[in-house]
């Protein structure tokens, strides 16, 4: 019985592990998603005025020091998709960590983040 248990209980383990690390959302497909109307909560971590610079549309800003305290102003469920993304992704991952501990389930980040998005040269919001 008790290895029954173990088993069981290492699967969940596995499986919270491998949810918790979902692959990152590529920029052509979350363009793709916005495009058909179905893309997730898009979250941009960085400074205010960084985003007032250039943003992805659609984006919400919550600076990532200030995400634990305001997570509250997401207005979605915690199991919803959310995508998020900075300058180089190093923001964006302290990000998802937050997210996760506060018990939302479905962060994503953005591959690249915005350097690739720029790099691509897809639209920007300002």
């Amino acid at each position: 019985m008790f290895k029954g248990l173990l088993a069981a209980w290492l699967m969940l383990v596995g499986l919270s592990v491998a949810h918790a690390a979902e692959a990152p959302v590529d920029a052509a497909q979350l363009l793709e998603r916005q495009q058909a109307g179905r893309a997730p909560l898009l979250l941009d971590v960085r400074r205010t005025e960084e985003y007032r610079d250039g943003h992805i549309a659609g984006a919400l800003n919550i600076p990532v020091d200030q995400l634990a305290s305001r997570a509250g102003v997401l207005g979605v469920p915690r199991d919803s998709d959310i995508v998020v993304y900075c300058v180089s992704g190093k923001r964006a991952a302290r990000a998802q960590e937050t997210l996760t501990s506060l018990g939302y389930t479905h962060v994503r980040l953005l591959d690249g983040s915005l350097n690739e998005w720029r790099q691509r040269h897809l639209p920007l919001a300002h």
